[in-house]
């Protein structure tokens, strides 16, 4: 008769021998998503020559035609749009509903042209790497001049201020979100990433609010005064969060990235929750 005892412990398998489906359960949810890799790019989307001659690097640049022949003009200036339904080139269903449009009651809004404030940042390429050297010596000098002073309350001017920015990354969540929906929805991830900024998200609403987040990095560089001023630690985290997501935003605007909308609309929908709960 076999010896009684303990059972042998079955082998473990290692990670190798396990099937993809397992390791990466949501891996077939990707494939769902439209690539758009069917979709073809007129020659004028490649704007190299524009990067990389210094001429007309610090001018406006023109503009690509927009996709299926359609004509800009004020307040359809990109291939997909949302107020005014499908006019304007966008055909998802939901986008043409009436409720849509009572979203964008401003003409300034809709009619915005990002030409003019691109073009400026170029000009002004150099003003991020100036904001931040200052932000960091201004850290510096401010931590040590409140060494030994006693601590600002400052309660309500600091919950006035995160109120304001919740209030602007909320509205600027609204603006952006959508539109990257609709963009990979009717044209799909590649067009995302490869379609020339200035068509695909740079104009209209959508547009204003990306600039307007571009500036709001140079705003947001006040949550340390209050911490200094209040005497609360300022982490490594902290200060070079804002000077490499100034720099990068900063960047990024003016050399006008195809994929900057997906870093607005995430620290647009970051910054409305976490300005709430300050």
């Amino acid at each position: 008769a076999p010896a009684l005892g303990p059972a042998a412990p079955r082998p473990r398998r290692s990670r190798a021998s396990e099937s993809p489906r397992q390791i990466v359960p949501l891996v077939p949810l990707l494939f769902a998503l439209p690539t758009g890799a069917g979709i073809a790019l007129p020659s004028d989307n490649d704007l190299s020559n524009f990067r990389l001659d210094p001429a007309p690097f610090h001018t406006e640049w023109t503009d690509p035609r927009l996709l299926g022949d359609k004509v800009a003009r004020p307040g359809f200036q990109t291939d997909a749009v949302l107020p005014g339904g499908g006019v304007g080139g966008s055909s998802s269903s939901w986008a043409a509903h009436p409720w849509v449009d009572r979203l964008y009651p401003f003409a300034w809004e809709r009619e915005y042209d990002g030409a003019l404030a691109t073009a400026w940042s170029r000009r002004w390429w150099w003003l991020s790497y100036v904001a931040a050297a200052t932000y960091v010596i201004g850290l510096c000098i401010g931590t040590s001049s409140m060494k030994d002073r006693a601590p600002y309350s400052l309660a309500t001017a600091l919950a006035c201020w995160n109120l304001l920015l919740f209030a602007f990354s909320f509205v600027g969540m609204m603006r952006t979100v959508p539109h990257l929906i609709l963009m990979i929805s009717e044209f799909g991830l590649e067009y995302s990433v490869c379609r020339s900024a200035r068509v695909s998200y740079g104009k209209g609403a959508v547009g204003l609010w990306v600039f307007l987040f571009i500036l709001s990095k140079y705003a947001e560089l006040l949550d340390t005064a209050f911490l200094v001023v209040r005497k609360r630690k300022v982490s490594f985290l902290h200060w070079y969060h804002h000077c490499s997501v100034l720099l990068y935003c900063w960047h990024a605007f003016l050399w006008e990235s195809p994929a900057g909308i997906y870093f607005a609309t995430i620290n647009y929908s970051v910054h409305a929750v976490m300005y709430l709960y300050y």
